[in-house]
């Protein structure tokens, strides 16, 4: 595996399309101060089904979660099954991972008097950086680097690397 391509077998996820490089920090497309509620950025992605979050807590990190997901991670065998979990991944020190919650963990408060929490949309082709982490919306999916590591999600196939 390359630094740019990762094979998400090797790391619990589903295979899919190979994971390609972000923007360097400097290509943010978005200001993030448009994300801030209080000390944490929430965004979705244009569909809703991807909450994230980049969370002052050290031990959340970043993070994203789904509304459904079609594929379940290999990682998390028991989070498909009850429809009181979802499936999300975080970013803490470097490192990625999946999760399963049974909380909204990464899901922003509603804005302009919804009801559905998710926080401001990222739109397709716009990146988001926060704290050296990079979030990108694609018509793909959501993918967040920092450091060279992170992960690629959308409902039907999920990657860390």
């Amino acid at each position: 595996m390359s630094a740019t391509t990762s094979s998400a077998a090797a790391a619990g996820g589903t295979t899919g399309t190979p994971v390609t490089t972000l923007p360097d920090r400097d290509a943010a497309t978005v200001d993030a101060r448009d994300f801030q509620q209080q000390e944490t950025y929430y965004f979705q992605s244009p569909t809703g089904n991807i909450m994230c979050a980049f969370t002052p807590a050290h031990t959340l990190g970043m993070g994203c979660q789904f509304e459904h997901a079609s594929v379940i991670p290999a990682a998390l065998p028991g989070c498909g099954t009850r429809p009181d979990r979802a499936v999300a991944v975080q970013i803490v020190e470097g490192t990625a991972k999946f999760l399963c919650t049974s909380q909204g963990i990464y899901v922003g408060a509603p804005l302009n008097g919804g009801s559905k929490g998710g926080g401001k949309v990222l739109e397709y082709g716009q990146t988001l950086i926060v704290r050296g982490t990079a979030c990108t919306s694609t018509t793909a999916g959501v993918r967040c680097d920092s450091g060279g590591h992170g992960f690629f999600i959308a409902a039907d196939q999920q990657q860390l690397f």
